[in-house]
């Protein structure tokens, strides 16, 4: 199960494009123009920045297949005197992890290089130099080469968003590493989940809209106002799961999960019983490959926020393992996202108004 090629070359440019928190517009060009080539429907951005493409088949139940187009990233918040730049994190960074990275942010006139750098080890002390990544982004300026507040403010200005510097790099196999996988490929794979269901000769009996959401690392923003607006009745969202290969203690708290093993699918009290062992069965007939994830409580993914919205829909978290979470060298394995987008477009093309969602009645 591998991706094809045009489908390999439209990832690679989607990962190399900046959408931090809030700056996702590029990224939805690049998808929405996908789209509109594949199905030949025509995709629309709304006023929050969602990118939203429609299916619609007159029928009662409606599907939204969600992924988040959004990735960690910065914003600028202060610059001194001396033109060094500050920066507060927009989403989850990791800010030891910042130290002697380069940053690239997208100023006025267009994109501006600069490097988070660290003292010298020849001028630290021995306990210093245990200490060398900080704690704090305020602690760690971001120097663009300007000598003064005005030669900085040439080129960037308070509220500019940037991303680490860190691209695509080949591993060995069918494995990538890259920054922002989480969770551009989420959004890419629902993309081609959904040019699958378009395309596909028998059709599905459900209405169903395919959404790459905004700002999801800041409070699953475009998540909960596509699903309000939508009222989808069934939510399948896709996003990164945490791979357990690697740090096997992680096991103990988020269970055994292997990048080539899959998809990593959602179970618990959050996740549909019913839909879930559709997407089950599914997979066993279709020989997707596919691995468990027990979530005790709700996540911190869309699938929480179309749970929650209006009257709230039966959702399914069907995600692609990966390492490094919120790293800029985040790795996955591509058969993984070949077989999430294969599983959502089957079972989703399996799905119509006959489908019940309601549990035995008293």
């Amino acid at each position: 199960m591998e991706l094809e090629q045009s489908q390999l070359e439209v990832l690679k440019q989607f990962v190399a494009l900046p959408t931090p928190t809030g700056s996702e517009q590029a990224g939805m060009l690049l998808l929405g123009r996908r789209l509109k080539e594949t199905t030949g429907l025509q995709p629309t951005i709304d006023r929050h920045g969602n990118l939203h493409c429609v299916l619609d088949r007159g029928a009662k139940h409606t599907v939204m297949i969600e992924g988040h187009c959004d990735e960690i990233g910065f914003i600028v918040q202060y610059i001194d005197d001396d033109g060094l730049v500050y920066l507060s994190a927009l989403g989850g960074v990791t800010v030891p992890l910042c130290a002697s990275e380069r940053i690239v942010i997208a100023g006025p006139k267009g994109p501006v290089n600069g490097v988070i750098g660290v003292r010298p080890p020849h001028l630290m002390s021995a306990d210093e130099r245990k200490h060398v990544a900080k704690e704090q982004l305020r602690e760690m300026p971001c120097d663009i080469g300007a000598a003064s507040r005005a030669e900085a403010e040439a080129l960037v200005s308070v509220g500019n968003a940037g991303v680490v510097d860190a691209g695509w790099r080949p591993l060995a196999g069918s494995r990538v590493s890259c920054r922002g996988f989480d969770n551009r490929v989420g959004a890419f794979a629902m993309a081609e989940a959904f040019a699958k269901i378009a395309n596909c000769a028998c059709g599905t009996g459900c209405n169903v809209h395919y959404v790459a959401s905004v700002q999801e690392e800041v409070g699953l923003v475009g998540g909960k106002t596509a699903a309000y607006d939508i009222q989808p009745t069934i939510g399948i969202c896709c996003d990164v799961a945490f791979a357990t290969d690697v740090q096997k203690d992680d096991r103990k708290v988020c269970g055994d999960v292997r990048l080539g093993s899959g998809v990593a699918m959602g179970v618990g009290p959050t996740y549909h019983p019913a839909l879930v062992e559709h997407f089950r069965a599914t997979a066993d007939t279709q020989k997707i490959p596919y691995q468990l994830r027990a979530c005790a409580r709700g996540t911190g993914t869309c699938a929480w926020a179309m749970r929650l919205e209006r009257g709230g829909a039966a959702v399914a978290q069907l995600s692609i393992p990966l390492r490094y979470m919120h790293s800029p060298v985040e790795v996955i394995d591509l058969k993984d996202v070949a077989a999430v987008i294969d599983l959502v477009a089957k079972g989703v093309s399996a799905l119509d108004d006959g489908f019940n969602l309601l549990p035995e009645q008293p």
